[in-house]
């Protein structure tokens, strides 16, 4: 499983089809916090594990107010 850090620049998966995405479907996302468990994150689902859960700005520093999963994600 590919995990990304802090600062990595993702962009939703071509095989995701969540319509929730859209608004940011096609942007590069930078990853401003890792979650590996649900002390880190209260939205954290343990039973993904061992994915990590992940927080993003944009590009030009717009918060995204979703959080994906490492399955949701490929590199930017």
């Amino acid at each position: 499983m590919k995990h990304y850090k802090l600062g990595s620049k993702v962009k939703v998966s071509p095989d995701n089809d969540n319509d929730y995405y859209n608004d940011f479907r096609d942007k590069v996302l930078i990853v401003t916090n890792v979650a590996k468990n649900e002390s880190e994150h209260r939205g954290y689902d343990s039973s993904v594990a061992p994915d990590y859960l992940y927080d993003f700005k944009t590009i030009d520093g717009q918060i995204v107010h979703c959080s994906l999963y490492d399955y949701e994600l490929v590199p930017a």
